[in-house]
């Protein structure tokens, strides 16, 4: 494929993804008015992104592997009218349980984008282009959710909450539409017998790809755990709506220029890695100490945040790299790995972060340090096994 060829893919697979990215964090500003229309805790809420990013991470593990037999576009398609059925539903639902059922089917739908987002760049790419094409793709990903939110709250304040999935389901058939007709079929021919491809087994009993997934997963949870709770946390500080969007989204632009600086050609992959392993490192350790020492600001959780988004969106593409670039005709089947395994995790870290009192940022805290320690480890094995091999 030529490199406009690839670029037009990109492009697809961004906007493609984007759904999803905006699916989780649209309706932000909107909780405390969620919360009250259906009678419960503004906490309960956080119910709403743990569904939907388990069975985000789960339905991954059955559309990598699919799209290795069947190719990607009908897989690709499929997910997106799942993802519609279950944004209609959470538009007219009137419970809880219905809305969390709706944002798990949500989760089922979007799937597929987030397996995409790793099989694409590596049916069209390696070496260091593969790096290049991780890196731009996470860069323009991470645009939706800095977009989300404050268009999540023009339709709460203007509409209601339900405009948000209103504004979903209208943006998800526009993509589905622009897939149809633009995006082409980059499945490789397969090289190998079928049946015995399809399976698990061939990539996790590699230490380095699970190394590699450990560190994703870290990295996401810690994510995720902020964005589950800092809604909560910065309400708890008797900011408005408006103000919890805004402050919401001044740490995710870290994510972005941690992206961008990964795919810079003038430093080695493992000094890259180390600074993002340290960015993260810097950053739970920021988060947690001042919970112990009783301050909480707005900064005090922004700050860290920050520095811990862009280690993050450092370790995003390169980690990602790291863990697909040897199986190019295992590339669906390394993705929904990849993809599944790293939601799934940070899933159960959602689950765990609305179980915990969120009146301060102490077991925030907690979490994101402790998911700064576990990519430290997975690294420091990683380099010990990358520096074997150099020598």
């Amino acid at each position: 494929m030529t490199n406009p060829q690839a670029l037009d893919v990109l492009m697809l697979l961004i906007i493609l993804v984007a759904v999803g990215q905006m699916a989780q964090t649209i309706y932000i500003p909107g909780i405390p008015l969620i919360a009250h229309d259906l009678m419960v805790p503004k906490e309960a809420i956080q119910r709403l992104m743990a569904a939907y990013i388990l069975l985000y991470g789960g339905s991954q593990l059955i559309y990598g592997p699919l799209s290795d037999r069947i190719g990607r576009r009908p897989v690709i398609l499929s997910g997106m009218a799942i993802f519609c059925l279950g944004t209609l539903l959470a538009m007219i639902s009137q419970s809880l349980s219905l809305m969390i059922l709706a944002c798990g089917i949500q989760g089922i739908g979007t799937g597929v984008g987030g397996v995409m987002a790793r099989t694409l760049p590596r049916d069209i790419c390696d070496g260091f282009s593969l790096r290049r094409a991780n890196g731009l793709l996470n860069m323009g990903i991470l645009i939706s959710p800095l977009l989300a939110p404050l268009i999540g709250n023009v339709l709460v304040d203007w509409l209601s909450w339900r405009a948000c999935f209103a504004f979903l389901l209208l943006l998800s058939c526009s993509v589905s539409m622009l897939v149809w007709i633009y995006l082409p079929e980059t499945r490789p021919i397969l090289q190998i017998d079928i049946d015995r491809k399809l399976t698990f087994w061939p990539l996790l009993s590699q230490k380095v790809f699970n190394y590699y997934l450990l560190m994703l997963i870290g990295g996401l949870a810690g994510i995720v755990a902020f964005e589950a709770a800092s809604g909560v946390i910065l309400g708890n500080m008797g900011l408005t709506g408006q103000q919890v969007s805004l402050l919401f989204i001044l740490p995710l632009p870290g994510t972005f220029f941690g992206a961008w600086y990964a795919g810079r050609a003038s430093r080695t992959f493992s000094a890259l890695m180390w600074l993002a392993v340290l960015s993260c490192l810097l950053a739970g350790i920021m988060m947690w100490v001042p919970a112990w020492l009783g301050i909480m600001s707005p900064w005090t959780l922004l700050l860290p945040a920050g520095l811990f988004f862009f280690g993050a969106g450092m370790l995003f593409p390169l980690a990602t790299t790291g863990a697909m670039e040897p199986y190019p005709y295992l590339a669906g089947t390394a993705g929904a790995l990849v993809g599944g395994l790293q939601n799934i995790g940070s899933g159960v870290v959602a689950v765990l972060s609305s179980m915990l009192p969120q009146q301060d940022q102490f077991n925030l805290g907690m979490i994101t340090f402790s998911m700064s320690i576990l990519i430290l480890l997975c690294w420091l094995a990683l380099s010990h096994t990358i520096a074997r091999q150099v020598s």
